[in-house]
């Protein structure tokens, strides 16, 4: 446990130096080219590199030695953000050389994260499971809890160079970190070099349909982070129109800490059987996405959201505890790697439709005079944000009705190798 931790610190560190270079470079990148498709880009290319590449960046954990992929990893990212930073400190910055060096930044970064998951069943036992799952989550959290105040800070009095520098020293420790964990552990591979890197790419898909549990725990996954999605893209639409912009930030840190909490909660109980974890994690999003709707008030909404957030913590946590106890260790990463590249396809369809779904058809049903302006109208309000409201709440009783699920299911297997292929090299 105590390895396991060094590397959790490792990743603490260096999500709080993304988190600085995600605020900084959106920031830069709006008062420089002075429009919302810029900074579009940026999320682009900073998110769609970690997500397609997830897959390889699993046959590469199980193929090579964990620890060492993620020196890889953390130490290459650092080569992009220098690209990035040349531009950003030249007389005439270039859009399409910071989003070079983001997109360079994001690819090294894939690689990362399906090791560090799959490095758990390495370091620790499957009592602490659950507690892992929580200071994984903790860390992810520090980039929306702490570095949009710390860049607010920095940014007073430094610019955007700065804060690259600082996330390129945050990459360097978390190597240090891996550094030091592979030491004590010693180098070490889970698949056999005779088995083809295809082969093994085809294999981190069965792994997860061989077991009735984790496809269920993956389609739960990739629903939840649809629904996230959309409440990262509308809770400003929703928030605007009653607060100013200082209490639209405020408001977001406080959905942000439902994170860091419910981490901090999850890392604190250590245990609980993973179906009742997912069934509670469900429930609390679902229910705290329709009561966002109720009313009207900004305090109310991120108390709401804090809730949303919180809750995803026990639906990531049952969720790990499924994947670690059903799929056999050696093939931890390419199915981490395949978790990742399917859970996140919900994110990216949530942008696509998100907005469009919006604008033209729940806010026109609320305003003055729309279709549901006196019935629903009369519960929730009308206006502008209001629409929004009930886009949102209606994904929330989606995903509520979606907590019996792991009820169902025998949500834990002993861990299995996936089928038997016949595909050749």
């Amino acid at each position: 446990m105590k390895l396991f931790s060094l590397l959790a610190l490792g990743a603490f560190i260096n999500s709080i130096g993304t988190g600085l270079t995600a605020f900084g470079v959106a920031t830069f990148v709006y008062t420089t080219f002075g429009n919302a498709s810029a900074i579009a880009l940026t999320q682009l290319a900073a998110f769609a590199p970690i997500v397609l590449l997830s897959p390889v960046a699993g046959v590469l954990a199980d193929r090579l030695d964990r620890r060492l992929v993620m020196m890889a990893g953390d130490g290459g990212s650092v080569i992009g953000l220098a690209v990035v930073w040349f531009a950003v400190t030249q007389p005439n910055p270039n859009l399409g050389l910071i989003l070079a060096g983001l997109v360079l930044s994001s690819v090294f970064a894939a690689f990362t994260e399906p090791a560090l998951r799959a490095s758990v069943n390495d370091l620790v036992g499957e009592k602490d499971y659950v507690r892992t799952s929580g200071m994984l989550q903790f860390a992810a959290s520090a980039k929306y809890l702490f570095s949009p105040l710390l860049a607010g800070l920095l940014l007073r009095y430094s610019n955007l160079g700065i804060l690259l520098l600082i996330d390129m020293s945050t990459c360097l420790v978390t190597v240090v970190c891996s550094l030091a964990v592979r030491k004590a552990y010693g180098a070490a591979s889970h698949a056999s070099s005779e088995e083809g890197f295809l082969s093994q790419l085809r294999s981190g898909l069965r792994s997860l349909t061989a077991s009735r549990p984790v496809v269920v725990a993956v389609v739960l996954m990739t629903v939840l982070t649809f629904s996230l999605g959309f409440l990262q893209t509308l809770l400003k639409p929703v928030l605007l129109p009653i607060a100013s912009v200082e209490q639209v930030g405020i408001a977001e840190t406080i959905t942000a800490v439902g994170m860091f909490a419910g981490a901090g909660m999850v890392a604190l109980v250590g245990k609980g059987a993973p179906h009742r974890l997912l069934a509670m994690g469900i429930a609390g999003v679902g229910v705290a996405m329709v009561c966002l709707a109720l009313v009207p008030n900004r305090w109310w909404i991120a108390g709401c959201g804090f809730v949303v957030f919180a809750s995803l913590s026990l639906c990531n946590a049952g969720g790990d505890v499924v994947v670690r106890t059903s799929i056999d260790n050696k093939h931890q990463g390419r199915a981490w790697g395949a978790i990742g590249f399917l859970s996140q396809l919900g994110f990216i369809m949530a942008y696509v439709v998100a907005g469009p779904l919006a604008d033209g058809v729940f806010e026109p049903l609320l305003r003055p005079g729309g279709s549901l302006s006196g019935s629903i109208g009369t519960l929730i309000g009308t206006g502008a944000g209001r629409g929004t409201a009930l886009l949102i709440a209606t994904l929330g009783v989606g995903t509520l009705l979606l907590a019996i699920a792991p009820l169902t299911v025998r949500m834990a297997d002993a861990p299995k190798e996936p089928p038997a292929s016949n595909d050749g090299e």
